[in-house]
């Protein structure tokens, strides 16, 4: 399953890229396809800053991504890093109060602020402590219209870079360089490119559960704990949200000693309904599950009823996470490596991932002896793991049962089979 992003550079004085926009694509048509805001973005939440390494996309360069008023006001933005990201508020935005209060509270927690496609209005006047970056389409005012309105607001906009959109000749970018613009973007410099990447799939139904559940007063941990751990996704997911944004949020932390049930008890309600709010939201399209993930869903579920077999305490939910993120590699055709950087997971985890060490990678590999009926080396690895054939047949059976049970649930738009 692949997804598709269009990037358009901006350029510092010098035309030298110092940071991308972000645009959603459903394809490698250059355009916006015909979908709500609010879908494109959570979308491109889901897929890039939660699913792909954003270097992939950008590399060390700033982000700049489009964000709708609504999702603004529900604080959305909060699943982003706020290091690497500016948050553009759209030109169809009502400068209203619940708008304000948002940016006003984000912008203390370090968020960065464009308005996009800025309108001259001086009802904007009053967000203008919080912005960072002011963009002005340089076809729909003239630079004498924007100069007067700068002039009229030195004291409300001197901490602000203003941005030149739509440039589109060299006379033009000379022209606003020199009128103080440090920031330039349009097709006299590059028009979007788009960029193919590998995308997960998700378990409509988990999905669908999972938003059931955070949605009570009283959401019962064990119950989305067992739904995140139907779905690679989901599981891989909430990891990188924890590692790139939560702590920010709930202070720092050793995540590397946290299991999966004491990161949802870590990030708290509030957190955890805002990460399924944009999961669920951008799961609206979704393709049919990859065949791949099956087979993950079993290695997980073997690898936790191996370690259950073991006297040692906490290891089942280590080993279920490294079996269930042993083909993530594959998956998303990345190293293993650099996909392990960007996720919450336990050392022993990742050691066994990247560098098959411990009794962790004995699990999976054991896993993929059996897979490929490779039947003494499997019983080398079992023997050293002080497992007999019937404990190792038993799990396979069962794991095997359990993932094709994952398989057959589908539920777009709900529906259960």
């Amino acid at each position: 399953m692949y997804g598709f992003i269009a990037r358009q550079p901006i350029f510092n004085p010098d035309m030298n890229t110092v940071a991308y926009e972000l645009l959603f694509r459903d394809g490698m048509a250059n355009r916006f396809p015909d979908v709500s805001a609010e879908y494109a973005t959570s979308r491109m939440i889901s897929d890039h800053f939660l699913s792909v390494p954003s270097q992939r996309i950008a590399g060390t360069q700033t982000l700049f991504i489009n964000f709708p008023s609504r999702m603004v006001i529900d604080r959305s933005g909060e699943a982003l890093d706020k290091e690497s990201v500016v948050i553009e508020i759209l030109e169809d935005a009502v400068p209203g109060e619940a708008l304000l209060q948002a940016v006003k509270e984000m912008n203390a927690h370090g968020y960065r602020f464009a308005l996009d496609d800025f309108t001259l209005a001086p009802e904007w006047d009053r967000f203008l402590p919080y912005i960072s970056v002011l963009k002005f389409d340089v076809r729909n005012y003239t630079l004498a219209q924007i100069q007067d309105y700068l002039h009229t607001r030195k004291n409300l906009t001197r901490h602000i870079k203003y941005l030149a959109e739509k440039v589109e000749t060299k006379e033009e970018f000379k022209r606003y360089r020199d009128a103080g613009f440090s920031l330039f973007q349009g097709y006299f410099f590059c028009r979007p490119e788009v960029i193919k990447y590998k995308r997960l799939s998700q378990n409509q139904l988990a999905i669908f559960r999972l938003q059931m559940e955070v949605g009570r007063n009283k959401p019962d941990f064990r119950i989305i704990e067992s739904l995140i751990k139907t779905d690679l996704t989901l599981s891989y997911k909430i990891m990188r949200y924890m590692k790139h944004t939560a702590f920010k949020h709930v202070g720092a932390c050793n995540f590397s000693k946290l299991t999966l049930s004491e990161v949802l008890r870590y990030l708290g309600e509030n957190q955890l309904r805002r990460f399924v709010a944009v999961v669920v939201l951008a799961s609206a399209g979704n393709d049919t599950v990859d065949e791949l993930y099956p087979l993950s869903m079993m290695r997980g579920k073997f690898c936790e009823l191996i370690a259950e077999k073991m006297p040692a305490p906490g290891l089942a939910e280590n080993a279920f996470m490294c079996g269930l993120f042993s083909l993530l590699d594959t998956l998303l055709e990345l190293p293993m490596a650099e996909l392990m950087k960007q996720i919450a997971v336990p050392q022993a985890v990742s050691q066994a991932l990247c560098h098959q060490e411990g009794v962790l990678a004995d699990m999976v590999t054991l896993c993929r002896h059996y897979e490929q009926q490779e039947w003494e080396e499997a019983a080398r690895i079992a023997n050293g793991l002080g497992l007999s054939d019937d404990d190792v047949v038993d799990a396979m059976r069962t794991a095997t049962i359990w993932a094709g049970k994952m398989r057959r649930v589908k539920a777009p738009h709900g529906v259960a089979t």
